[in-house]
């Protein structure tokens, strides 16, 4: 099973909200989001560790935050206990935490821009699903989540040239392990994708109000 929970950012929080939130965390993770420059991305980050938070508690885990520890590609784990991965676009913030097996996430705001930026990140048969899709810019995000979903749960993330792998099946195989890639609808103008190990029979979603 994997469970999913996210948040929408409402508001910017203000001082005395955010060292609200900051003291749920531990020390060092306190640390960690304080040293980002921007106040968004602050309160980014400590969304995404009390979404992981609240996951911990519904898969009745012995572990804590003061558990987390980082690979060589610096992707946060806990040692034999669920994977779980974060992702933020917009005003959404998402963790999504399996009961077996790698998983990785990726949500992205769909926005216009210019697909000549990124020539070089998608294989042919990607493009071509791209350029037929209905509307493309749809079409994109479609295969960005897909894509960054699969290398997060790879693990090196984009240590991993994204043109390496193809999305534009279900599934795919890589290293030897197969990917089971599964949408989520969460709002309209967002594309949500998971990668799993293992084919998720259910996907328990719940929202979340900080």
């Amino acid at each position: 099973m994997i469970t999913v929970c996210y948040t929408e950012i409402k508001h910017q929080w203000n001082d005395l909200e955010l060292a609200d939130k900051l003291a749920l965390l531990p020390k060092n993770l306190q640390q960690q989001a304080s040293r980002k420059r921007l106040r968004r991305d602050r309160q980014l980050s400590v969304c995404g560790k009390l979404l992981l938070q609240e996951l911990l508690k519904a898969h009745n885990s012995i572990r804590s935050l003061d558990d987390l520890k980082y690979n060589e590609y610096y992707r946060p784990y806990f040692e034999n206990s669920p994977d779980f991965n974060i992702a933020h676009s917009g005003n959404i913030v998402i963790c999504a935490m399996a009961d077996e097996g790698q998983i990785g996430i990726d949500i992205e705001q769909i926005n216009k821009l210019d697909f000549a930026d990124f020539t070089d990140f998608f294989t042919g048969n990607e493009w071509n699903g791209i350029n037929t899709h209905a509307d493309k810019f749809d079409g994109f995000y479609d295969f960005w989540t897909k894509k960054e979903a699969v290398l997060k749960a790879i693990g090196p993330g984009f240590h991993t040239p994204l043109n390496s792998i193809d999305v534009s099946g279900e599934k795919l195989v890589y290293d030897g392990i197969t990917y089971q890639i599964t949408p989520l609808y969460i709002y309209p103008d967002y594309k949500c994708h998971i990668a799993s190990t293992f084919f998720p029979q259910n996907i328990k979603l719940r929202e979340m109000n900080f």
